[in-house]
C-alpha cells in the first residue's frame, strides 16, 4: 500500500510539473486555478468511471470495499491528470496566447476528446479486471489461512 501511494503521489507531481510547464506565462493565479480544476474534474471523472466499472464485485466487507476504492480512485485520478491534463494546458495556453487558429483548437480538442473516450473505456475494464483480481487474492489468502 505505501509503494502505491508513493507512486501516486509522484505522478501526481509529474502530472503537476508537467502543467505548471505547460502553461507558459499565463500568470500563477490562473496556472494555479487551473491545475486544481483539471485535478478535480479528473477525480470526478475517475469516480464515474470507478462507478460503472465494478457492479458485479462483491467485497467481503465494507472497510474493504472502501479501502480498494479510495486507492484505485486516487491512483486513476492520477493517472488520468497525467495522461491528459498536461497536453490541455498546453493547449489552453496556445489559444490564449493565440498560436493557433479556431480550425486548429477546434481539431485538438477532438483529439483530446478523443483520446478522452479511449481512455475512459480502457480505465473501466482495467478497473473491473483489477478489483477482481484483487478479490481474487483476498480469497485465496482466506482460503489459505483457513
Amino acid at each position: 500500500m505505501t509503494v502505491i501511494t508513493i507512486v501516486t503521489i509522484f505522478t501526481f507531481a509529474i502530472s503537476i510539473i508537467w502543467m505548471w510547464h505547460n502553461l507558459g506565462n499565463i500568470e500563477k493565479p490562473r496556472k494555479i486555478i487551473f491545475i486544481i480544476m483539471g485535478i478535480f474534474i479528473m477525480y470526478l471523472l475517475t469516480i464515474l468511471i470507478y462507478k460503472f466499472s465494478n457492479p458485479d464485485v462483491i467485497y467481503p466487507s465494507e472497510e474493504i470495499q472502501k479501502t480498494v476504492s479510495n486507492t484505485l480512485q486516487f491512483l486513476f485520478t492520477a493517472l488520468n491528470s497525467l495522461v491528459l491534463l498536461p497536453f490541455t494546458a498546453n493547449l489552453f495556453d496556445k489559444i490564449l496566447e493565440e498560436e493557433i487558429d479556431k480550425d486548429q483548437a477546434k481539431k485538438r480538442i477532438m483529439i483530446l476528446l478523443v483520446l478522452l473516450i479511449l481512455c475512459i473505456f480502457i480505465e473501466k475494464g482495467y478497473l473491473k479486471d483489477t478489483q477482481e483480481g484483487i478479490m481474487s487474492i483476498y480469497n485465496e489468502v482466506q482460503n489459505a489461512e483457513k
